[in-house]
């Protein structure tokens, strides 16, 4: 088992988890590593399809199995009992008495992550009861104040309300309130903003941000949008075709990215400031191209058939993460003329 230290509390080491199908292996996580910090939070980018939504899943061992298994890796986690624990040696009984309390999971939809024929207080309550030992009466009560909490008006009132009466903000609440229920060591927010409009999705990240602060929480943020890594995130990993292929410090990123995905993807930002003159417009720089299948990844390089950087070179082996310096990693081989 790798030694952790004594600030990490994640330490994720050569995942690979595999979908075996009848078309063959999909080797949607393959050979993932990176740490998480107490208190920090870690943003993981990239497109639809580049693996960082099952890494998420490994994480709290989610994954549905047939099709999918964990092959190799380790999964290193510091509970609030302070011992680390492999969770990818964990039983399912050992697990159940993690999910929720030590960590806690928002997902991208909440209406098909909370139940219609339940209350929004049960299911906040039923994690109390289980985790806290509470009885019915006091995980309610704990219930509306974690509604009050996350910011939802007549919390006693709205805990005996159903999902669908409310909106999509107050959803994405809920499911905030139900993760924190139970003051989790971590929480894994896989793209809890996709869905809302952009002012509930500044008063969601806000929120996030200030229960951080009160609870002494890492995050480890799920998304594509850059925008929101910039306002929330202490260092990033950028995931493509199942693969780490840069880490870093978020200002190093975003200041000096040594990786033609993460360029392009910076690139394909809006901005406000790149009009020469008033009225004047400039196309934005799209990526060309598709993610690659997991199934049929081409060989070296995942990137190298979208990259216009890419020689022949990047064709013949799977570039290792080197070291550019200050903590900051590239999958490339030519980091250091870009």
């Amino acid at each position: 088992m790798t030694a952790v230290a004594t600030d990490t509390l994640l330490a994720v080491n050569g995942l690979k988890t595999y979908f075996y199908t009848d078309d063959g292996v999909v080797k949607s996580v393959d050979g993932v590593t990176f740490h998480l910090n107490k208190g920090e939070t870690l943003a993981v980018v990239g497109e639809s399809g580049s693996g960082k939504s099952v890494t998420s899943l490994s994480i709290m061992r989610l994954i549905a199995s047939p099709p999918g298994k964990i092959a190799e890796g380790e999964v290193l986690f510091t509970g609030k009992d302070g011992k680390t624990k492999d969770i990818t040696k964990l039983s399912e009984a050992e697990m159940r008495r993690i999910r929720g309390n030590d960590i806690s999971m928002i997902f991208q939809e909440p209406m098909t992550s909370l139940n219609p024929v339940y209350t929004v207080g049960d299911q906040i309550a039923e994690a109390i009861m289980l985790h806290q030992g509470k009885n019915r009466k006091e995980a309610m009560d704990m219930a509306a104040g974690m509604l009050e909490l996350v910011g939802i008006p007549a919390p006693k009132k709205r805990v005996h309300e159903y999902p669908h009466q409310m909106s999509g903000g107050m959803r994405q609440r809920v499911m905030i309130a139900m993760a924190l229920s139970c003051n989790p060591a971590l929480l894994i927010a896989d793209e809890p903003t996709t869905a809302l409009d952009v002012t509930i999705q500044a008063q969601i990240l806000d929120l996030m941000r200030k229960l951080q602060e009160e609870i002494g929480m890492s995050i480890l943020f799920i998304t594509h949008n850059l925008g929101v890594v910039a306002e929330m995130a202490d260092r990033v990993v950028v995931m493509y075709g199942g693969r780490v292929v840069e880490e870093g410090d978020v200002m190093e990123i975003f200041k000096a990215p040594k990786h033609p995905y993460t360029i392009g993807l910076l690139n394909s930002i809006p901005r406000v400031d790149h009009g020469k003159a008033a009225g004047d417009k400039e196309r934005l720089e799209a990526i060309p191209g598709n993610v690659p299948s997991p199934l049929n990844l081409p060989p070296g390089c995942a990137f190298a058939p979208r990259c216009k950087y890419a020689i022949d070179d990047c064709n013949k082996a799977v570039p290792a993460l080197e070291d550019t310096g200050n903590g900051h990693t590239s999958r490339c081989i030519r980091w250091r003329e870009l």
